[in-house]
């Protein structure tokens, strides 16, 4: 049990790796559903939601970078391979990147549409104008993100399930709190 252990993330590491999933689940499923609602109240209710979630995901992401900053990942059994050791830290760089680009990119859209940006409900400073071409680029920006996070995420997800097949329990449970 201690070996598991010593390979284990903090508590804290885990809250903010399983909060950061349930944002970025939720962020999916809406930005999937709100992309096709006609204009009208609807539509501007879930982009708002969509908005505040992200700026909180934004603000997730700058404590688990900070976190991460002050507190080492466990390290990982000697018996994984180099190449291993390499995606996975390279996974782990993407996704701190993506996850800050992410919400950047939503806000810069957001700022060069000519809407308010809000935070559920409070009106944030716009960081550009009514801008269609700004617009377009952030937006797009944003929906590479999103592509590239998906693929991300499944290779992460990919990783974990070998993990479990190959039998090596005690690598694919060093998120699990339990």
């Amino acid at each position: 049990m201690g070996e598991i252990s010593a390979l284990r993330y903090t508590r804290i590491a885990m809250l903010l790796h399983w909060l950061t999933v349930v944002a970025v689940t939720g962020l999916f499923v809406i930005g999937w559903y709100m992309v096709d609602l006609p204009k009208g109240p609807l539509r501007g209710y879930w982009f708002a939601l969509h908005k505040s979630i992200g700026l909180c995901l934004a603000v997730l992401i700058v404590l688990r970078l900070a976190w991460r900053l002050g507190h080492a990942p466990p390290p990982l059994p000697a018996h994984v391979p180099a190449w291993q050791r390499h995606l996975a830290h390279g996974v782990h760089l993407g996704f701190y990147l993506l996850l800050l680009a992410q919400p950047s990119s939503g806000y810069l859209s957001s700022s060069f549409s000519g809407y308010q940006t809000r935070w559920f409900g409070v009106p944030l400073p716009d960081w550009g104008w009514r801008d269609a071409p700004l617009n377009e680029f952030f937006t797009e920006l944003h929906v590479l993100c999103s592509i590239a996070l998906l693929v991300l995420i499944g290779v992460h997800l990919a990783g974990f399930l070998s993990h479990l097949v190959q039998g090596d329990r005690a690598l694919a449970r060093r998120m699990w709190p339990w």
